[in-house]
């Protein structure tokens, strides 16, 4: 799908990204690409990914040493007009820092909006917040976007603690909450909040709200709420399920390009019915850290037949990241795939696992090692029955330990599906 006068805007976003920015500049002046040239997807395609997490890294390291600040040198517009700042956790190191023009601050609020619209939330409506407030891209941005769509959010944050959010909730009764799935389960499995009248879940910053057993138990626990399956948030990029959870749903094409490389050799795949890559995004307005063929590493599943519910636009399905791949002797696995096998499997797994691993991967030594909670009064062979699963769907043959119900811990952020124990 094309946005809209895109061989004036792409060429444009190009030249404003080498003119600001020595990263875009050396880089394009390497491969003797003109920035007026490039107003096509088929033309774009033909670019490397130019901004990756190493990228971003090295980046920030070097803007903080040259100039001053932690944006990175392919921040584009001067440190002045910089009103916001999100950031991402930094759980495995410094945190990657997003900063937002005014303008930038408008699109995102604009793609939230979207997302909350076709989630079913109105103007007025209260809004219970229990993503991470600190800092995070669901954090203050949400917030923000809600307030300016009209809505009525209540700022709580997971960082209060499960049962102070669920005494807010209940004096302030919301028509819909904000959580990732883990979180929401939790909440949910508590059982206090299915009389709140709550109708809508929307769900963030980890997989799960795509599987429908996981669905069905957040739908539970809130009392029979829908629930929306969210990713992205930044740089106009906005990816949501509908009613139909046939994937999510690729909005924001006025704002940003996606497209997809094979991960092997870089090379551009078409997005046609079934097509898997990386995802690789470029912005066509924002400001402050333009994204020119930039990707995270995420492997999405593209659906482009017709969805029922009506929406005439690619849908998106998350595989995993290329920094989670796991490598067993030649074979190529996903944590994220391992999750969908056990949720498929309820109720004789609780869905909670780790990966046990000696060191970070992706080669693996084999067997690969599983700590699986396996929910109460379950025979022992549902564990064979899981290795035999895994070996014929992933040619992965695990060693299983078991563990009882609850004893893997919970989190209000994103589940860590990979446990380092050393050798």
């Amino acid at each position: 799908m094309n946005p809209s006068n895109l061989e004036e805007r792409l060429p444009r976003a190009i030249r404003y990204a080498y003119d600001n920015s020595e990263h875009y500049r050396s880089q394009l002046d390497e491969l003797g690409a003109v920035p007026e040239e490039i107003d096509s997807l088929e033309r774009l395609g033909e670019l490397p990914v130019m901004l990756d997490k190493a990228a971003e890294i090295e980046l920030r390291a070097r803007s903080l040493e040259e100039s001053g600040h932690p944006f990175g040198e392919h921040l584009c517009a001067p440190v002045e007009d910089v009103v916001s700042v999100s950031s991402t956790s930094g759980t495995t190191g410094d945190p990657t820092y997003y900063a937002f023009t005014a303008a930038d601050v408008e699109t995102t609020d604009r793609s939230w909006a979207k997302a909350f619209e076709l989630g079913g939330v109105k103007p007025g409506d209260t809004v219970l917040h229990a993503f991470g407030l600190s800092m995070f891209l669901a954090g203050v941005p949400v917030v923000r976007a809600l307030e300016r769509m009209g809505a009525r959010p209540i700022p709580v944050g997971a960082e209060v603690g499960s049962e102070k959010l669920t005494r807010i909730a209940r004096q302030v009764r919301p028509a819909a909450i904000c959580c990732t799935p883990s979180y929401g389960e939790y909440l949910g499995g508590k059982g206090e909040l299915t009389d709140l009248g709550i109708r809508h879940i929307f769900c963030a910053g980890e997989p799960g709200a795509g599987l429908p057993e996981v669905r069905r138990r957040l739908s539970d626990g809130f009392g029979g709420a829908t629930v929306t399956d969210v990713l992205g948030g930044v740089h106009g990029v906005m990816n949501v399920s509908c009613s139909a959870h046939a994937g999510m749903h690729m909005l924001g094409y006025e704002n940003c390009i996606q497209q997809l490389i094979d991960p092997d050799t870089g090379k551009s795949i078409e997005l046609v019915d079934g097509a898997v890559g990386v995802r690789v995004k470029t912005t066509l307005d924002w400001r402050a850290q333009p994204q020119l063929r930039a990707s995270i590493g995420d492997i999405y599943e593209v659906r482009t037949a017709p969805c029922e519910c009506g929406l005439d636009l690619p849908r998106a399905r998350v595989l995993g990241r290329t920094d989670d791949l796991l490598i067993i002797k030649g074979v190529k696995l996903y944590p994220a795939a391992v999750q969908n096998l056990l949720t498929e499997m309820q109720p004789a797994f609780t869905g909670h696992f780790r990966i046990v691993l000696p060191e970070p991967g992706p080669k693996i030594e084999p067997p690969l090692k599983l700590k699986v909670e396996v929910a109460a009064d379950q025979p022992e062979s549902v564990v064979d029955d899981l290795i035999n699963r895994m070996h014929d769907r992933f040619s992965v043959t695990p060693t299983v330990e078991a563990v009882t119900a609850g004893s893997l811990p919970r989190t209000t952020h994103k589940a860590k599906l990979i446990e380092i124990v050393g050798s």
